[in-house]
């Protein structure tokens, strides 16, 4: 084996990992990481209007749509791998030396001796670097031995720098080091990225999320081997700072390690609010953990003591000193009043209400009435042929505190806002995933089994449903592997017909979503975020169409919730011209019996998104009277 050479050649002793061969559908990694991103595998774009799939194509050569070279990793050459291709082999020379990750990374595309050369010598100022180019490198003459200059020990050791180096390299560690070796660099690298993150984590929290989102596809055992390398107080630190911005299934994974820990430690999430060195992050982590769908998980066996904590939450949340986001404030508010845990419930309220009642400032009083208005409203929908309101709603409703904020009713889905002609037009984007094909092929021939028509354009397809009671439905859907180039179409033969579609959907993962966001115009009625976390889209959604719901997760979202969820709004639309939520719900709770579906909020009961239309409106009534009297 290729692998045991090298170790035999770098002077380990004991008996090497067999290599394997990386996997199908290996993780996809941020550029900045080595090793996993090696794995990436490039495609083939056809002509635009071909639906038929692009084949794969070796990741070692060839060129991407735009017609530059592709790395080893998949991914195209940057510019100084550009520049150094033009100088040859002492540009490449000069690359390794100056750029030596993108040396190792673009390897493929300098094949000769003399470059091998150059990789051998390089690979002892950058092992890691070589490691993580490890499955390519073994591919070309004289490979092992560039591989084996990287393996030495000492070599390794002292190259850890903060620790992330190893942990971005561990797939390939791991089947090229001994099993002993392996734990012993392991243990290393994991001090010295605790070492780092406590002198920056601010920057190491968006590496480490960054290295984890990358590796979403590998074995939870792997892919948060980092994050059980970090302390309690870490892995805390990262979830407040960048909660909401890590996939979903990330930010999952770090919450259940770090409530593993705790209970290991016997401490709690109480500790963490109240203690000096982690209270003053502790409501961005209520926050974040909350609109993550994870109340239940505060309140729960690790809360400590429920009731105390949702007490220290509150102070937190309406702390004078924080200038707090008060829509999304009342929306944490407002869900975690929700929690199983009725001690938490109960405290929540009290505490809200001991909070207004305090000399503070009228942004903390709102705050909490507009808490209180979504929790009572929710309680009404929840109870409606009991129209007694909450304790919790009782007690905020108190003379103390004031009444409850209205919450302004959502905008209507009527259907002359739907159809146009009796058509409504929807725009579907995907994207060129190994997800996002299977998606599409998938979305087409459902449609087509229920007789709708497919006609293709290029980078784009239109897909027309059967006429039903005076309606259609027009999707128009990009074709993934066109990329911007499809999602260019499109918006042509929109403009062209001058359309703009009234329901957006995003068929994505959430790392595409900023692609889809130009779809959204101001008439947009609905919006469907598909992607895991989708619900932390609300704000921008609403700030490019102001009158949308907005159907999206604050978990997990999968293809199969989607899918239902789609095909009822279709059979709505088809049948009433409109979408009664209540029933739409109720069909697919029944077809689809999967426990994610409660992460899934409904557009006329979504808090954060009912919390942002109820601030803009009473801070537009604020300043009318303010223009009034300036008037």
């Amino acid at each position: 084996m290729a692998a045991a050479a090298a170790l035999a050649l770098a002077g380990w002793s004991g008996v090497a990992h067999a290599q394997s061969a990386a996997p199908a559908g290996a993780a996809q990694v941020a550029p900045a990481s080595r090793g996993v991103a090696q794995h990436r595998t490039a495609q083939h774009r056809p002509p635009l209007s071909r639906l038929a799939e692009p084949p794969p194509r070796s990741p070692l050569s060839g060129l991407d749509a735009a017609g530059r070279p592709v790395c080893g990793d998949g991914e195209a050459a940057g510019p100084a791998a550009l520049t150094a291709l033009a100088a040859g082999d002492e540009g490449f020379v000069q690359l390794l030396r100056e750029r030596p990750e993108e040396g190792f990374r673009c390897a493929a595309l300098f094949p000769g001796p003399a470059a091998t050369a150059a990789l051998r010598e390089a690979a002892p100022q950058s092992p890691y670097d070589a490691v993580g180019a490890a499955d390519q490198l073994f591919r070309r003459p004289g490979g092992g031995a560039v591989v084996a200059a990287a393996l030495r020990p000492e070599l390794l050791a002292r190259a850890l720098d903060s620790g992330l180096p190893f942990f971005e390299t561990r797939h390939e560690l791991r089947r090229l080091l001994p099993p002993q070796a392996f734990r012993l660099l392991e243990i290393r690298a994991g001090d010295a990225l605790t070492a780092a993150f406590a002198r920056d984590p601010v920057t190491f929290a968006a590496r480490i999320g960054a290295l984890v989102d990358g590796m979403d596809e590998d074995p939870s055992t792997d892919r948060f081997r980092i994050v059980a390398a970090l302390p309690a107080e870490h892995l805390y630190q990262i979830v407040a700072r960048i909660g909401p911005q890590l996939y979903t299934s990330s930010f999952d994974g770090i919450l259940d390690v770090l409530e593993a820990k705790l209970k290991r430690q016997r401490r709690s999430f109480l500790a963490l609010a109240g203690e000096p060195e982690t209270a003053p992050l502790w409501a961005d982590f209520f926050v974040a953990a909350v609109a993550g769908g994870r109340a239940d998980t505060l309140f729960g066996p690790a809360a400590g003591d429920p009731r105390r904590l949702a007490a220290e939450s509150v102070r937190a949340l309406l702390a004078a000193e924080r200038a707090p986001d008060p829509p999304i404030i009342a929306a944490a508010l407002a869900d975690a009043m929700e929690a199983r845990s009725e001690d938490a419930r109960a405290a929540l309220a009290a505490a809200m209400a001991e909070q207004s009642a305090a000399p503070r400032s009228p942004s903390v009083t709102a705050t909490v009435a507009l808490a209180a208005g979504l929790h009572a409203q929710r309680h009404a929908q929840q109870h409606a042929g009991r129209p007694a309101p909450s304790p919790a709603a009782v007690l905020l409703a108190s003379p103390l505190t004031g009444d409850p904020l209205p919450i302004p009713a959502v905008p209507t889905l009527a259907e002359e806002r739907l159809f146009s002609g009796g058509v409504n037009l929807q725009r579907m984007t995907f994207y060129d995933d190994p997800d996002g094909r299977a998606t599409f092929r998938r979305f087409l021939s459902l449609h087509r089994g229920a007789g709708w028509t497919v006609e293709e354009r290029p980078g784009f397809v239109l897909v027309s449903s059967p006429e039903r009671r005076g309606r259609r439905i027009v999707i128009a859907a990009d074709i993934p592997w066109a990329g911007e180039e499809g999602r260019k179409a499109v918006r042509a033969w929109l403009a062209e017909q001058g359309r703009a579609p009234s329901i957006v959907i995003h068929r994505g993962h959430s790392y595409h979503e900023d692609e889809t966001m130009p779809e959204i115009g101001p008439g947009t009625a609905l919006v469907f975020w598909g992607s895991c976390g989708g619900h932390q889209r609300l704000r921008a959604t609403l700030d490019q169409a102001p009158d949308a719901l907005v159907l999206a997760t604050s978990n997990i979202g999968t293809s199969q919730i989607n899918q239902a969820l789609l095909h009822t709004i279709e059979e709505r639309l088809l049948t009433h011209g409109t979408i009664d939520w209540e029933a739409a719900w109720t069909t697919v709770r029944a077809q689809v019996r999967d426990r994610r579906f409660s992460a899934y909020q409904r557009p006329d009961r979504n808090s954060t998104l009912l919390a942002l239309r109820a601030w803009r409106t009473l801070l537009q009534s604020a300043a009318t009277p303010a223009r009034a009297q300036t008037g």
